[in-house]
């Protein structure tokens, strides 16, 4: 929760903003976060002036019942770490750490949305046929979305074994799917499109969430990067207060491989046409000093993907922007190895 201060601050830059916007969309948009903005600091002072014995409103729960939620809570994640964990994670290599990592952050089987939605997502819906990419290997799976083919990246065994098991190339299926794309420097003078990805978590004869084939729910910070020219949705990897995630422990665990740090804290940044968006896609400059540099909004949105371009399409504003942004872990950089 942000602090007084804090919330003053995002006030006044809300305010600021609202005074500038040039069209109706992003006036309604400042005025719905400093209406937010302006609850949220009246909440904060109202809690620093009341005295402790102050009884327990509705919403609030006794203390003991907290701790026996929170305890409830820990002894069910405990279960399913025993349950997803290897036998002997000693023997492990540490690829196959970086998958388990994977597999428990995305919780394909017990819940494929995330129990608190201010997090950093990206999670969508296909339609689409799927085939082996190799006739003779069954590991390996394409998708084919309107005559455009995309590689399948499967995390789970089960994935693997129910695609094996019911292999059907003329079937279309709905595949419920993670993003994953690979960017590239651009040439000089022109643009290089980003290799474009999906982590498949399910395969069903009918719909099962609430999107639509090709929605995606895209929960991330909304910028400009350097090997993109479309600004991009970036989903970073979600980092507990306490560190107490399966990433710190695997950060800690191989504290001298930089390369499987890099991948654990890689980011997806997913290119979004969103015209006339409420917020300005934060830009780097390197000619201003860091606290000249523009804001960086946290966004969450629902999106369609665009096959045909390679891109997503901005559909709905899912929550206000905001300043406030949840722990992530920010993305290392692997120096090039000296050959001698």
């Amino acid at each position: 929760m942000a602090t007084i201060p804090e919330l003053e601050a995002n006030l006044l830059k809300m305010q600021q903003l609202l005074k500038a916007a040039q069209n109706k969309i992003q006036k309604k948009t400042f005025q719905d976060i400093i209406n937010n903005l302006s609850q949220q600091l009246e909440r904060e002072k109202f809690k620093l002036n009341s005295p402790k014995t102050e009884n327990l409103t509705l919403d609030q729960l006794p203390e003991k019942e907290i701790t026996k939620q929170l305890v409830q809570q820990g002894q069910t994640e405990t279960e399913k770490d025993q349950k997803s964990s290897p036998k002997s994670e000693s023997q492990i290599e540490a690829k196959s750490e970086v998958e388990v990592e994977e597999k428990l952050e995305n919780h394909e089987d017990e819940n494929l949305l995330p129990k608190q939605d201010y997090v950093f997502q990206g999670l969508g819906v296909l339609y689409g046929k799927i085939i082996k990419r190799y006739e003779d290997n069954e590991n390996y799976y394409n998708a084919i979305v309107k005559d455009k083919t995309y590689e399948l990246i499967i995390v789970n065994p089960r994935v693997r074994d129910f695609l094996k098991a019911d292999y059907n190339p003329e079937k279309n299926r709905y595949l419920t799917v993670y993003p994953n794309l690979v960017h590239y420097p651009q040439p000089r003078g022109g643009t290089k499109a980003p290799k474009i990805n999906f982590t498949i978590i399910a395969a069903n004869d009918l719909p099962n969430l609430e999107l639509k084939p090709n929605e995606f729910k895209l929960f991330g910070l909304w910028q400009f990067i350097g090997v993109s020219k479309c600004p991009v949705m970036s989903i970073h990897r979600n980092r507990k207060k306490d560190g107490s995630d399966r990433v710190s422990t695997l950060k800690e665990k191989f504290k001298d491989n930089d390369k499987l740090h890099k991948n654990l804290t890689r980011a997806n940044h997913v290119p979004l046409l969103w015209k006339n968006s409420p917020v300005k896609p934060f830009r780097f400059n390197p000619k201003l000093d860091k606290d000249k540099q523009g804001d960086r909004y946290f966004c969450q949105v629902k999106a369609r993907f665009l096959a045909d371009r390679g891109v997503w399409g901005f559909q709905e504003l899912l929550v206000e922007p905001t300043l406030d942004i949840p722990r992530f872990y920010k993305p290392i950089k692997v120096a090039p190895t000296k050959k001698d």
